[in-house]
């Protein structure tokens, strides 16, 4: 089962440019297949990625559907962001902050 990032205060789950199998570049969810690979890498991870704040993530797993159904949430749109709600048991997709409808 996979492994992604949440931010433990907003429930924002970490979105960027990844490479798929076919090494086809696409906006999507971050994740590691392995618990012990997410351990091990994702401070690190987060680090590289310029983020100020790794201790406000938190490593959380989801079903290998979760994750499909994440991605086609993002709908390969850079411009959109996803927050994890506890409640629902999914993701939904919103306009990223600081990015309005107008600018795409």
């Amino acid at each position: 089962m996979p492994f992604i990032l949440k931010h433990k205060a907003t429930g924002r789950i970490w979105t960027c440019m990844l490479v798929n199998l076919y090494q086809l570049p696409y906006y999507g969810t971050k994740f590691w297949e392995t618990q012990e690979e997410a351990e091990q890498q994702y401070e690190s991870f987060l680090t590289a990625q310029y983020e100020e704040a790794p201790e406000d993530w938190s490593l959380m797993e989801l079903s290998e559907n979760q994750l499909k159904l994440c991605n086609v949430k993002l709908k390969n749109d850079a411009r959109l962001s996803l927050r994890w709600y506890d409640e629902k048991q999914t993701a939904l997709a919103e306009i990223a902050a600081g990015i309005s409808p107008s600018e795409s």
